[in-house]
């Protein structure tokens, strides 16, 4: 038993060893590492620091988002501008549009008839270039952008840009929207159907 205790106690001896010549060939590098990753934080700071000289000058956070309301005080309260008939108008005017100008139109018959804003105003670029491309009748312009009721020499004409937008708006909306049918390649089956 004396023999097999101190062959393990041998085997034991040699790999404690073994790994004290580990760890003394790790310890160098693992100094050259952290000496590496403290000068490149340091550089870091550095660049940052001069990159920005006002760094130094900040306020300090406060632990509030936002300072606490007080109570008999009053908030001030912003309200935005909806931004989608510029973002309409903006799209128009990129393109040259004639109906640059009327996106409050779109967007106040797009909300009166519960359909997307856009929808409209996307179908009268496709149909004719937002409004570049519209037939006339006998000279006389039909303010038709959408190409609605314009097959062989009929030609639906709208008094101007609005009468049209509000008569297509109202339209999309009783059958399209209302019904349930919501995806434009849906929609696009009845409103373009393809030549017969």
């Amino acid at each position: 038993m004396e023999q097999i205790t101190s062959l393990a106690f041998v085997e034991n001896s040699k790999s404690t060893g073994e790994v004290k010549k580990s760890v003394n060939i790790l310890i160098p590098i693992a100094w050259y590492l952290s000496s590496l990753a403290a000068t490149f934080a340091v550089v870091v700071l550095l660049v940052v620091q001069i990159s920005n000289p006002k760094l130094a000058e900040t306020e300090r956070y406060t632990i509030f988002a936002a300072k606490p309301l007080v109570l008999g005080t009053t908030a001030e309260v912003v309200n935005a501008a909806d931004a989608r008939p510029a973002k309409i108008d903006q799209f128009f005017r990129q393109h040259g549009c004639p109906l640059y100008g009327l996106g409050h139109i779109f967007v106040d018959e797009a909300d009166r008839n519960n359909i997307p804003f856009w929808f409209v105003a996307a179908i009268a670029f496709q149909e004719s270039s937002c409004g570049k491309l519209t037939p006339e009748v006998k000279g006389v312009e039909s303010f038709n952008a959408w190409g609605w009721g314009v097959y062989g020499d009929n030609v639906r004409m709208f008094e101007n840009w609005e009468h049209g937008v509000r008569v297509v708006s109202k339209y999309l909306a009783d059958q399209f929207f209302s019904q349930g049918v919501t995806e434009p390649c849906e929609i696009m089956k009845v409103y373009t159907p393809p030549s017969t």
